[in-house]
């Protein structure tokens, strides 16, 4: 058994070629690209060959296999999320949308008037709020707005808090997260619409001045908790400056979830017709004080809120299911379905690409198109995804995990072409240079370290190319998962790529054996003239 320097020096080496490889690649597609537009009289011989070499390009059409894969690792993370149950007829299934929300605070806020001046009083007579609810604003919705819904409230676990460092996921079960005890017990339930006559508005009123909420009324012993904290954090506090408190609860929100607050987790328990999507989320104590007004004393309303923001967790957990493999095995379409994380694999032919007559061209373009049936044809219920990612199959989850961008060498982006019904990779020639490239340093670095053959046969090479591919299915599989991106609104470039989790779904044209998707793809090569 090799030591593990040895191990790793082999690997170094391994990455070493393929990342000089990857720079040749694209320095020679830097020369044929000046080679084909420095072409005038006035630029001397740049880029012009050799009297003695020809420049000549070739086309060739390449069969696609495609086919509907599960991505079950999606990152629950949003600015937004769901809440709801409706019925899905593409899978004759259930989707439901519960989810788990933290609230922050901001560093220096004066939460609560002083004890003294609060009017509400507990049956002891000590200062209390009088209400406390739980508020979610939405500004869509699927389904119908009459539908009413059940929910129940759960308090999480504050010796349990979810971690901001962490990765949640779609299919996490959140309920783990419930405080002990109250796995059976909510806090507090709702019947709700999402036209809410009493305290919202119709939601598919644009031109409506608020957006419509689900009010949930908690008990008031969360809020007197809160109070009580928040009074301890200002005696402890009392004269000093900010920088120097000793009790931060109420200045940083990562000390009040792990103190005070750790959350709330929100379940449908019953119904089944709409779902909500919920854009913002907040805790509203409420209580009354003593107040003056033009010098007379009165009596007024104290008001504190505690918001979900982007710098704590808000995560989504879906249930989503095609228990009777309509989608994923359905043998002349695959699909583009979020949240359920129906994704398209796309098996790129790189054998055929580099046949024996391609071996030595450069490849300049290879554009792949995914086709859509129309909504008419598949009865689809849901809006399409407007943004899709193509990555490799075996970088998918890493690539949302570490918040990467696109970076058209192993992944790119597309937007739907609604006029020709298609999504579109205009040019995906590096990513499969990068993977022919990628298996020829892996069979060459086994054959000449593993093996002691510094100069293999051609039949060797194709041996152990041969096994290679066999113990690596995925290597030239990508996937097709439907994306959202945020932009940098002055230099309009892309900030982030997440998984689209709003409901869409897409239904593509299948690539099979007998039926394959059309890949064109065109070489350039230098040779010498006769």
């Amino acid at each position: 058994m090799k030591s593990n320097s040895k191990v790793n020096k082999n690997r170094r080496r391994f990455f070493i070629r393929l990342r000089n490889a990857r720079v040749t690649l694209l320095l020679l597609l830097a020369v044929v690209a000046l080679t084909l537009t420095n072409c005038s009289d006035t630029t001397g011989n740049m880029g012009i060959p050799p009297s003695n070499e020809t420049l000549t390009t070739s086309s060739k059409t390449c069969d696609v296999l495609t086919s509907t894969v599960l991505l079950d690792s999606i990152q629950a993370r949003s600015t937004f999320t769901y809440l709801g149950s409706i019925y899905d007829p593409e899978t004759n299934g259930r989707i439901t949308g519960n989810f788990i929300t933290q609230l922050s605070v901001v560093e220096g806020m004066g939460y609560f008037t002083h004890p003294d001046s609060i009017l509400s009083r507990d049956s002891e007579g000590r200062p209390c709020c009088d209400t406390v609810s739980l508020r979610f604003n939405f500004d869509g919705y699927y389904g119908d707005i009459n539908t009413p819904l059940k929910l129940a409230i759960y308090p999480l676990d504050i010796t349990r808090p979810l971690c901001e460092d962490s990765i949640y996921y779609l299919n996490t079960d959140l309920r783990q997260y419930i405080r002990p005890g109250y796995e059976n017990s909510p806090i507090a339930t709702k019947v709700f619409t999402a036209w809410d006559r009493i305290y919202g508005s119709d939601p598919s009123d644009v031109n409506a001045s608020a957006y419509p909420s689900i009010r949930v009324d908690l008990p008031l012993s969360e809020g007197n908790h809160i109070m009580d904290l928040y009074w301890q954090y200002l005696k402890d506090n009392e004269g000093l400056e900010l920088e120097e408190h000793v009790n931060r609860n109420f200045d940083d929100s990562h000390y009040f979830i792990r103190n005070v607050l750790p959350g709330y987790y929100a379940e449908i328990i019953s119904g089944e017709g709409v779902m909500v999507r919920v854009f913002v989320d907040a805790l509203y104590l409420s209580y009354e004080i003593k107040a003056y007004e033009d010098g007379e004393h009165t009596e007024g309303r104290g008001l504190a809120v505690f918001g979900g923001t982007p710098e704590v967790i808000q995560g989504c957990q879906f249930t989503q299911y095609d228990a009777d493999g309509l989608l994923v095995d359905n043998p002349d379409t695959t699909w583009l379905k979020m949240p359920a994380g129906l994704c398209t694999e796309v098996a790129l032919p790189i054998d055929d690409i580099y046949s024996e007559d391609h071996k030595l061209d450069s490849l300049s373009r290879a554009e792949l198109m995914l086709t859509r049936y129309n909504k008419e044809q598949t009865g689809e219920q849901f809006d399409m995804p407007s943004k899709v990612l193509l990555v490799r199959k075996s970088e998918a989850k890493r690539f949302f995990r570490e918040g990467q961008l696109p970076d058209n060498v192993t992944s790119f982006t597309t937007s739907f072409q609604k006029t020709y019904n298609i999504y579109s990779f205009t040019n995906i020639a590096q990513l499969i240079s990068y993977l022919y490239q990628e298996r020829y340093l892996a069979v060459q670095t086994y054959i000449e370290e593993e093996l002691g053959i510094d100069n293999p046969s051609p039949e060797k090479l194709a041996e152990e190319t041969a096994i290679w591919t066999q113990n690596h299915p995925d290597w030239n599989k990508c996937l097709v998962v439907p994306i959202e991106e945020t932009t940098n609104t002055s230099s309009n470039s892309v900030t982030t790529v997440t998984p689209d989790l709003n409901i869409t779904s897409a239904c593509l044209v299948r690539g099979t054996p007998d039926s394959p998707i059309r890949m064109q793809v065109y070489y350039t090569r230098i040779a010498s003239a006769k």
